[in-house]
């Protein structure tokens, strides 16, 4: 069976979410002044995990996966890939607020997982959709025309199949939407992985593993900021919108925005499960020690 034939009945088995109205996002604790609606059809379902037991128990589902439970996926490679593939192209986790930056600069910014259309050529599907009935387009679609969208900054690690697939489908969207919006990739510019996790960074010295990473939040921030000729908002996104996205998102929120570290943290759990200490989803205590310690004054004056 090909790549795209399982990705077909992985969606066709997972719920695709009902298109959205002019509303707010479930996670953001952004102020009224600051906060934006959320664009038509685009979903801010929010969670961790590759797919509920409910999901495993519909019969496709457990042929496709041989009866194995999600920690088993979570060991295989490939299901686990195909597994974050079909999720991925039916949540988005979003969030989004405007931001005034030092510089003067003000820029409305969108935070989710990739923004691939939903019924692609790599995603052939039971359903006969096309491009206007499928809500990822219509999300890029409202995102450029109702919310100037011009630029995707992209700092994945993955190097997935499905990785390539969703960043290859959203960059085509984009500029088929947009001719003359930008794609910014950090492995492309830099050569390397954005690093959050601070155990992961080379070298034993801790403070200066903790200023590498505070050294590439700030370049990710400056390309979303951009220059003040550079025009509309920005979508920023990792694989899924949850731990790189939530360390990216979190210091922008409370070095631009000003929000609370309470604030900041509380959002950061809700984009990533968090319901209690027992039950803390995909909460990794490296995000929140970069966004609590991040020096603000150090890199934004």
């Amino acid at each position: 069976m090909t790549h795209q034939a399982v990705i077909g009945i992985l969606l066709s088995c997972l719920p695709i979410q009902a298109l959205a109205g002019q509303e707010g996002y479930s996670c953001s604790r952004s102020p009224a002044d600051r906060s934006v609606t959320r664009p038509v059809a685009c979903d801010d379902t929010h969670g961790f995990g590759l797919i509920t037991p409910t999901q495993l128990a519909r019969p496709e589902l457990r042929a496709l996966f041989g009866g194995k439970s999600e920690a088993e996926i979570d060991k295989d490679p490939r299901l686990k890939n195909l597994a974050l593939e079909a999720k991925f192209r039916t949540t988005s986790n979003m969030n989004g607020a405007r931001f005034r930056f030092p510089s003067g600069i003000e820029r409305t910014v969108f935070r989710g997982s990739y923004l691939a259309p939903l019924f692609s050529r790599t995603s052939v599907t039971r359903r006969n959709r096309n491009d206007r009935e499928d809500a990822r387009a219509q999300c890029m679609q409202s995102l450029v025309k109702d919310h100037g969208l011009s630029k995707i900054v992209n700092y994945d690690e993955l190097d997935w199949p499905s990785a390539k697939n969703l960043t290859e489908e959203e960059r085509e969207s984009l500029f088929r939407n947009n001719p003359k919006a930008s794609y910014w990739k950090f492995n492309d510019v830099t050569g390397r992985t954005f690093q959050y996790k601070i155990s992961k960074v080379p070298g034993t010295d801790d403070p200066a593993r903790k200023k590498f990473i505070f050294d590439d939040l700030a370049r990710i921030i400056r390309e979303i900021e951009g220059k003040k000729e550079d025009p509309g908002s920005v979508y920023i996104h990792c694989y899924g919108g949850h731990h790189r996205t939530g360390a990216v998102y979190g210091v922008l929120q409370k070095c631009i925005g000003g929000m609370s570290v309470e604030k900041v943290i509380e959002e950061y759990r809700c984009h990533i499960g968090y319901e209690s200490e027992a039950r803390r989803g995909g909460q990794h205590p490296d995000n929140e020690t970069v966004i609590r310690e991040f020096p603000c004054g150090d890199y934004f004056t």
